[in-house]
């Protein structure tokens, strides 16, 4: 799911513009996101997820503490997604993997100068046409995907809401704490300096941060100072 909303980011920065090298760039990305929605377990995947926190979020209709009218939004917008999903029919890159036109632009992407106008005219001259055609044709592309990527931003704010961040300190740069035997889906850091990134490992015995500076063009430095950060684990 991190991945799809990397990839669906980028490829909707590309789109929304009307430079045709961007285009290009959406193309490449179009092609990735192809590759995700090939996988015959996403579909399986997605649906037992939304049914698990549909049953979390059910639980909570009985909570006083609870905003009822917003619980029964989100119960409604799982419903919706996930009807989105198992309606599509066939596989959702069908559109893409059976285009001789994207399959010819995607077997010369990795030779180096491979998508040039002497290797493929028919591209050049596509890259050359109004930007509104060029976005319509990757609209087509795309459209199958959609529901991927609804539900995937779905899935992901669900899960991001459901853990509150506190204040930590990784000392001398690093971080270790048990899990306390809880099962956590996602674990959030937020830190104030933007040179500073950080190393996560986790299993069900601990959780481990540590904090590098980065270089830019050299090998990032393990922090041998206290970093204060936010941690967020987050459980649905």
């Amino acid at each position: 799911m991190l991945r799809l909303e990397y990839l669906f980011a980028r490829y909707n920065h590309f789109v929304r513009s009307d430079d045709p090298e961007l285009h290009h760039n959406a193309i490449s990305t179009l092609f990735d996101l192809g590759d995700i929605g090939a996988r015959g377990d996403i579909k399986s995947l997605l649906l037992k997820e939304f049914e698990r926190q549909k049953y979390a979020l059910n639980g909570l209709k009985s909570s006083q503490k609870v905003d009822q009218e917003a619980l029964a939004q989100t119960l409604s917008e799982i419903d919706a997604v996930a009807s989105g999903i198992n309606q599509s029919a066939g596989r959702p890159n069908s559109a893409i993997t059976e285009s001789e036109w994207l399959n010819a632009i995607r077997t010369r992407l990795n030779i180096p100068g491979g998508t040039s106008p002497i290797d493929l005219p028919s591209y050049h001259a596509w890259k050359n046409s109004p930007s509104s055609e060029r976005r319509a044709l990757l609209e087509k592309y795309i459209a199958p995907l959609l529901p991927w990527h609804e539900a995937c931003q779905l899935f992901l704010r669900l899960l991001r809401q459901s853990g509150e961040a506190k204040d930590v300190v990784a000392h001398n740069g690093s971080f270790q704490q048990a899990p306390s035997g809880k099962v956590y889906q996602l674990m959030r850091i937020a830190v104030e300096d933007d040179t500073l990134f950080s190393e996560i490992s986790a299993n069900k015995y601990l959780l481990s941060v540590r904090f590098l500076k980065s270089e830019r063009d050299k090998k990032a430095q393990l922090v041998n100072a206290d970093v204060p950060f936010k941690l967020t684990l987050c459980q649905l």
